[in-house]
């Protein structure tokens, strides 16, 4: 598995397990010659969780935000033909869903989207799903050192949660692991793929420590070579925004000069809560 980190912490590697990194977002300056449709929209196996994000990049003429797109109109079709309408939801402006729409494992989706006349599209696929084998909680020593980056030196330990899975041999994978503590998703992108470790089991810890009784919930993401792609090239990006009108803009699957993702994903949750 090659690891893609996002943060200015540092990676400790072993022969046994890998560490996930934090990821700081740094906003950069917008080039306000010309805004652009930004499309967010993340799919998955789970009814009721999918969504589509449409905007416009802000600009320097008083407006901070972006601007959020109401007269969109959002279709995801997968490759048996079967169509699924979004339409926006009326307490979120910008924000379309739909009710029962699910990714289904071995698919390809096409995502289309109009906006004022304009068309932009992506596509996505998914395989077999990688689900997580276990999550579990290690209390190591204090040695002055916090994963997350705070002072423990008045504690005699810190608990690291451990993830435990098993990569899919015949196919080249790649993740994104989501956590969160105590109903708050965590401050960090943590992206992987499979390219040293194909086929293996893997076990390691989040880069990050817990305190008793927290409640810490892990979503593994499986998503295709898109969607890492565009999550890898964020990480990379100089300001670390993931939308902007500048050249530091993430690799994305959209066409028509869009900004943003399409993604269909497999998702496997899990929590734990703290001893």
């Amino acid at each position: 598995m090659t690891l893609k980190l996002i943060s200015k912490t540092a990676l400790i590697f072993s022969l046994t397990y890998f560490v996930f990194s934090c990821e700081k977002v740094i906003d950069i300056p917008i080039d306000e010659s010309a805004q652009k449709v930004v499309i967010e929209a993340a799919t998955s196996n789970f009814a009721g969780d999918s969504y589509v994000l449409l905007s416009r990049t802000a600009t320097l003429y008083g407006q901070d935000d972006f601007e959020k797109v109401n007269n969109g109109t959002v279709k995801i079709t997968d490759k048996n033909g079967l169509t699924a309408t979004f339409t926006e939801d009326g307490t979120d402006v910008g924000r379309y869903t739909h009710p029962s729409f699910v990714v289904t494992p071995n698919n390809t989706y096409i995502l289309q989207v109009n906006i004022d006349g304009k068309d932009y599209t992506a596509e996505s696929s998914t395989q077999s799903i990688t689900v997580i084998d276990s999550i579990y909680v290690v209390k190591e020593a204090n040695n002055g050192f916090s994963p997350g980056g705070g002072n423990t030196n008045e504690q005699d330990s810190i608990n690291l949660v451990f993830l435990a899975y098993s990569d899919k041999v015949n196919e080249k994978n790649y993740y994104r692991f989501n956590v969160y503590t105590n109903g708050e998703r965590n401050k960090q992108m943590n992206i992987a793929d499979d390219k040293v470790t194909n086929g293996q089991s893997i076990n390691g810890p989040f880069f990050d420590s817990y305190e008793s009784k927290d409640t810490v919930l892990v979503e593994m993401v499986n998503m295709d070579k898109a969607n890492y792609t565009y999550f890898f090239s964020l990480a990379n990006t100089s300001g670390g925004g993931p939308f902007s009108a500048s050249p530091a803009n993430p690799v994305t699957n959209l066409d028509n000069g869009a900004l943003g993702y399409f993604g269909a994903y497999l998702k496997d949750t899990v929590s734990i809560i703290i001893p």
